[in-house]
């Protein structure tokens, strides 16, 4: 997939940036194009070498219809979350490994797994902020696809999610 300045991407487990230029750079004595994104959390900005983009998990943000799809999915009732409520060392490195792939839908069960277990016992530190930022990533390219304010966006997810969590058939913690 390629990218040109001033297409918004999504960089995995940092979430939305903008691509600002597309330069080339000298490395080990070899020419390399990259793509100088600036994320939007923290206006920091990153070079993702072109021929690793795809490797690395860049990625186009999602569209207004798959934004609104994974809506629905945060809502629904979800079987596995039933296994993934056990010993929390466990579900933080599975948790974790999700983060990581980039895939919007991985983000959307680690709030849905996390707000499971936050609404039946505290979530450890290291949950809660992995929770926060789940939640943050989400927001972000939500409002991004949908064009839509970010606050008005988390309180259609934060909507979802009390729906998700009176589904009896959810599992218990």
């Amino acid at each position: 997939m390629h990218f040109n300045i001033g297409d918004k991407v999504i960089y995995p487990n940092h979430g939305l940036g903008v691509v600002e230029t597309i330069t080339r750079q000298k490395v080990l004595g070899q020419e390399i194009q990259f793509y100088q994104l600036r994320l939007l959390e923290n206006n920091s900005m990153i070079l993702v070498p072109v021929q690793n983009a795809e490797t690395i998990g860049l990625r186009g943000i999602i569209s207004k219809k798959d934004a609104r799809n994974l809506l629905f999915l945060l809502q629904m009732a979800n079987p596995e979350v039933k296994q993934q409520i056990k010993e929390w060392k466990s579900r933080f490195r599975e948790n974790t490994e999700r983060m990581k792939s980039g895939r919007i839908t991985d983000v959307v069960e680690v709030v849905r797994i996390l707000a499971k277990v936050n609404s039946r016992k505290s979530l450890s530190f290291r949950e809660k902020k992995m929770y926060d930022k789940a939640k943050r990533l989400l927001v972000s390219e939500l409002a991004a696809a949908e064009n839509m304010p970010e606050d008005a966006v988390e309180r259609q997810i934060d909507q979802a999610l009390v729906v998700s969590l009176s589904n009896k058939n959810i599992g218990n913690a």
